[in-house]
């Protein structure tokens, strides 16, 4: 059994609460019905009808096609001196990114900074209206797992955040200023 196997891992402890709450399809619809309020789905739908209007867009614009040669272009000029992977953006990556956007030709499509700007008024959104419940969500979380799931998560948070914060710094040095 993978959860016994992997216990004291995230992942593992994970799976085992998981395991321990949801004995059957039943149990997962019970857990919807009580913690999905009438305000979340009006949010989520809301948020699918704001995502397939973003989508559709995104097509009949050209999006795809101009995002494409953006990030082809942008990577390629990354891939070099000590960059080879953008899993660690932070340091050599995240300067050649940086150095891409000195020829102020080379700009982050505007499609693009659309999609992005969605992305941050989403979150904000999700933070102001949802951040105590996921802040409590996360401490019943944090609670059944291990020690060592605390650290493991707490490590994989503390990377992301960092290399997160590399990115906005990146974006917000070149974000497009014609869009």
């Amino acid at each position: 059994d993978y959860a016994d196997d992997n216990s004291g891992t995230l992942v593992g402890d994970l799976i085992s609460m998981g395991l321990d709450q949801f004995t059957s399809a039943q149990d997962v619809k019970d857990f919807f019905e009580a913690h999905i309020t009438d305000g979340i789905s009006a949010d989520a739908e809301t948020a699918a009808s704001e995502v397939l209007k973003v989508a559709k867009n995104w097509c009949s614009s050209g999006c795809t096609d101009q995002s494409a040669n953006f990030l082809a272009s942008i990577f390629n000029h990354m891939n070099g001196g000590s960059c080879s992977s953008a899993d660690e953006f932070c340091g050599e990556c995240a300067n050649r990114a940086a150095s891409w956007f000195t020829p102020k030709n080379n700009n982050l499509p505007c499609c693009v900074e659309d999609v992005i700007q969605k992305g941050i008024d989403a979150y904000a959104y999700v933070q102001e209206n949802y951040g105590a419940a996921i802040y409590d969500a996360a401490a019943v979380i944090e609670a059944g797992l291990s020690e060592e799931a605390v650290a493991e998560a707490r490590a994989i948070f503390n990377h992301m955040s960092a290399e997160y914060a590399c990115v906005v710094s990146v974006y917000s040095e070149n974000k497009p200023q014609n869009c």
